[in-house]
This record gives C-alpha cells, structure tokens and sequence, in this order.
C-alpha cells in the first residue's frame, strides 16, 4: 500500500460555490496561516480533473495524493503566505515582475450572430481588442457566423481566437483549419483531446500555418514537452499544470510565447495568474483573466482593472485580502 501525504498543519480549506460566466463554479479556498498571517490559494474543481468537490476536498486533506489543481491551491497559498512574511509582491518569489500590467481577452459567449455582435462592441467600448469565441460542439456553418459576426464588430486589426476545448479528431480538425484559414486568427486553442499523441499535433502543424495552443494537453508533462518543442504555444492555466512555478517555467520555456488563462477562479486565483504573468521575461500573448466580469463574485478585493488592463497589485503576497462577508454567501 502507498503512503498517504500527511495533512499540513495550520491549513484551513473552505470548500466555496459561486455564480460565474452563467454557471456555478466550484473550488476550495485553500489559507495557510502562520501566527497572524495568512497566505491564500484557490483550487478550483474543473481544472483538478476531480470528480467532485469532495474528492478535491480529500487530496488537499491529504487522503489522496494531490492532483494539479490540489497542488496549485496549496503552492499558492504557500507562495503568497512567504512573500507576505518578506513583504514583498509574489512575483519578487518567481524572479521579480517585469511588467505591472498585462493585456487580457473578451470571453464572447453569445451564440446568435447578432448578439456575438453586440457582445463583442460591448467589450470593445470598454477598450478590449482581443477576443476569445468557444466551439466545442458547434457545427462548422455555426463557427463561420459567429467568427464573421466577430470580425465584422470588431474590426480587421482585432485579434480572434477560438477554442476547441479538445472536441475535435485530427480528420476534423484538420478540415475546420482549413476551412477557418480566412479569418486571420491569432490561436486555435485545444483542437485535440487531452489524450491525443503529439504526433497529431505535428500533423496539424504542417498542415496548416494557423497558430495551435494547448491548455488541457499541458496537464502530462512529457506532453507539455513534446508540444513545445512542435512549436505550440502554452495557453497555461496554473489549475490545470500544478502551480504557479510550474506554470512559469512551462511558459518560459516556450519559443513562440505564452498566454495565462483561468479556471473561473476568483480573484484569488486570477491573482496568482496575474503574478506568473507579470514575472514572465518575454511580454505573454494577452491573457483570459477577465473572467470576474462575466457575473463572478468575488472573495477578495485588490485587483484593479485600466481597460482591458489587469494592473499588478503593490501590496504584500498576491495582493488581494480576503472578504469573510462574501466568502460565507458562496459556501455550498
């Protein structure tokens, strides 16, 4: 029999479920204190893999060996408590910030032609020139609309991307490149499932001169590795690879550059997105961190926006304080 990890001592996890981007969202709030300190993290649900907030709750109790999102959850909580005993900024921890902003992307989640229209020059009133439109189980002809909707709103200088979110075989994805060749878009996300071989991603590649990023496929590490060197650019999700270190070094050691992502998160966990992101030495492709304006509510103030601009916090640790008040409205 295996050796279970043992539970970390004065560690609080708060199991929380609130409205985000028309859903509930499940995750822990993870707080490591020391004395009267306290360093906060966040596991979110989806991007563990788990079946289950109990079962996410179990790998962070130390019942279960932790999985990514478990680990990102404490690493984090770790990270911000330590650089709140230093007084200094996370990102000081991951190499010192090198930039105290980053550009962020419009979710589009309209699926009628016209509302994608009125979504997309919504976002753009409000400075946002990078637009993400998801696809996973939309036909073709579906896909050619809303992608056409979007350019139309928003202009041939705006960047489109759009995400598969694995949906796809290689003999689809193949055919949906090319029939998408003429929209000019800055990132295929995800064509494949998790599982496919890096093989298929080659084939993709020379297939067609799109861009292709990965996001659940960076979860396998010798995965990760393969597709970086095919030259697929990491869309990073600190859930889905274990951390925010880990997520750094994935994204540093890509040559085509990076872009953070989130899990629908809180605050807390765009935070510590937002400090990867801003420690990164190449500027990242804008990032999709803008997710607390879809409807989300938040457990932490701190994070400040300039347009489409999440600005990097100058306080101790992430950044963000907790809001008790809010935090016990989103228990389950």
């Amino acid at each position: 029999m295996g050796c279970r990890p043992a539970p970390v001592s004065g560690l609080e996890l708060i199991p929380i479920r609130r409205p985000a981007a028309g859903a509930f969202r499940e995750s822990v709030l993870v707080i490591r204190s020391e004395g009267r300190l306290q360093g906060l993290g966040e596991a979110p649900v989806t991007a563990g893999r788990s079946g289950s907030l109990a079962e996410l709750l179990a790998e962070l109790e130390g019942e279960s060996t932790p999985g990514p999102a478990a680990r990102c959850g404490l690493q984090t909580a770790e990270l911000d408590l330590a650089a709140r005993r230093r007084g200094v900024p996370l990102t000081e921890l991951l190499g010192g910030p090198r930039r105290n902003r980053v550009e962020c992307t419009a979710l589009v989640t309209a699926e009628a032609p016209d509302r994608v229209v009125a979504e997309v020059e919504s976002w753009a009133s409000l400075g946002f020139a990078a637009f993400k439109l998801k696809s996973a189980g939309r036909a073709l002809e579906t896909d050619l609309e809303r992608l056409g909707a979007a350019r139309f709103a928003a202009g041939a200088s705006a960047r489109l991307r759009l995400d598969f979110n694995g949906s796809l075989s290689w003999l689809e994805a193949s055919e949906r490149l090319r029939a998408l060749a003429g929209f000019q878009l800055e990132l295929i996300e995800q064509p494949l499932g998790a599982a496919a071989p890096p093989s298929d991603w080659a084939h993709l590649r020379s297939q067609s001169h799109l861009p292709l990023a990965a996001d659940e496929s960076l979860a396998d590490p010798d995965f990760a590795a393969a597709l970086l060197s095919l030259g697929v650019l990491p869309a990073v999700k600190l859930a889905t690879v274990g951390g925010p270190q880990r997520a750094l070094a994935l994204a540093a050691g890509s040559r085509c550059g990076a872009t953070l992502g989130s899990s629908f998160e809180s605050s807390i966990g765009l935070a510590a997105a937002l400090h990867v992101a801003c420690a990164l030495e190449r500027e990242p492709l804008a990032c999709g961190l803008a997710t607390d304006w879809l409807g989300g509510s938040e457990l932490a103030a701190g994070l400040d926006w300039e347009g489409p601009h999440l600005l990097l916090p100058s306080r101790s640790g992430l950044g963000v304080e907790l809001d008790r008040a809010a935090l016990e409205r989103y228990r389950p």
